[in-house]
């Protein structure tokens, strides 16, 4: 094992649990390889992780015992935060979330008796074969393919992938959530296939209609939200540029005996050029800022997305709109949500805030295992 060790007081966020330990808290780094032990500058161990002499994250925190990263220590891991899925209205969820879950760099969702597995670290990849012994004997599943087609993988000097590591893939995928089912595309899909993490987001937002509202769903994706709003009686239109997205969109209505009408357009451009009224509107836009360079953009996606929203709201109408990033706080997107209200004359209520389900778990000692968050803004 690599022996890594830290500079004079960098200490103590590791042994308050922050799994990660930047290249320039590190005093030195003795030996070769992937994985290794962590000391601090005293010589107290503080944990066993993953290093990459490539990335700012010089090394990432597994656990905090001294124990070999192996096919083992998957199987356990997965016993011990299984409890963090039980009674999910689902067949689709997030069986590891990385560090939320003490497994840097690994991401597993599963979908119906399939997993799809991400690796986000140079270290993830050495670990990759333990990880999927571990999965192959925990669930037994009919596939695990792995969406690693990602381009912030070539921060680790790692090259996008995505193949069949397991079993055989009959794509796409169909899944239950609560009363509904999805077909979900886990080899072209978004993420790995579906916005697992917005599953409770979709019954929150059903709930704000009722028989003949009218709902903008932009940014639609394979329909998720406008199904569950159109089962509820809502007029509803769906708004997504990715012509195999609404594909499978058109074709998840049909299956759950929904009508939505989906226009193939850029949101932005609907949203400004469009002259309706409705009762709820719902932006989900895909994650813009993934890194804190880009939180400009995002910051004005929001504004611009609530900008023109509100004019198309009758007076009590919602608008439900989500960032997908740590990089903008809960208090700065209802920050641009005012500020576009304010820019219109408007006066809005936050009526609640929505974050990602307990599948996702959010570390408290770890800011940024917190990425979703959703505003249910009223026009009053």
């Amino acid at each position: 094992m690599l022996k890594l060790v830290l500079k004079k007081g960098k200490e103590k966020k590791v042994k308050h649990f922050y799994p990660w330990v930047f290249r320039d808290e590190l005093e030195r780094v003795e030996g070769e390889g992937l994985v290794g032990e962590l000391y601090a500058h005293d010589g107290s161990f503080l944990g066993v992780g993953t290093y990459s002499p490539v990335s700012r994250i010089a090394f990432r925190v597994f656990t905090h015992e001294r124990r070999p990263l192996d096919e083992a220590y998957f199987k356990e891991t997965l016993e011990r935060t299984a409890f963090l899925r039980e009674g999910i209205p689902s067949d689709a969820y997030r069986v590891l979330y990385s560090e939320s879950d003490q497994t840097p760099g690994f991401i597993v969702d599963r979908y119906a008796d399939g997993l799809v597995l991400q690796v986000r670290t140079l270290g993830a990849e050495k670990l990759k074969p333990e990880l999927l012994k571990a999965l192959v004997e925990r669930f037994r599943p009919a596939f695990v393919y792995e969406r690693s087609d990602f381009v912030g993988r070539k921060d680790e000097g790692l090259e996008p992938f995505k193949g069949l590591l397991w079993g055989e893939l009959k794509n796409p995928v169909l899944i239950r959530e609560h009363e509904f089912t999805f077909l979900v595309d886990v080899e072209r899909g978004l993420k790995t296939g579906f916005y697992l993490d917005q599953r409770e987001n979709r019954l929150y937002a059903s709930s704000l209609v009722k028989e003949g509202s009218r709902v903008l769903d932009l940014f639609c994706y394979t329909g998720g939200f406008s199904v569950y709003c159109a089962k509820r009686g809502a007029r509803v239109t769906g708004v997504d540029l990715n012509e195999r997205a609404l594909e499978l969109a058109r074709e998840n209505a049909r299956i759950n005996g929904v009508e939505v009408e989906f226009v193939k357009a850029n949101a932005f451009e609907y949203l400004e050029q469009d002259r309706s009224s409705y009762d709820l509107i719902i932006a989900d836009p895909p994650a813009i800022a993934k890194a804190r360079k880009e939180k400009e953009s995002l910051k004005w996606a929001v504004w611009k997305l609530a900008y023109h929203a509100f004019p198309r709201l009758r007076r009590g109408g919602r608008l439900f709109i989500c960032v997908c990033s740590y990089q903008l706080s809960a208090d700065e997107l209802a920050r641009q949500v005012r500020l576009a209200a304010t820019d219109r004359g408007r006066k809005v209520v936050l009526k609640e805030l929505r974050l990602q389900p307990y599948d996702h778990p959010y570390l408290p000692t770890f800011p940024e295992s917190l990425y979703l968050k959703c505003g249910d803004f009223i026009l009053v």
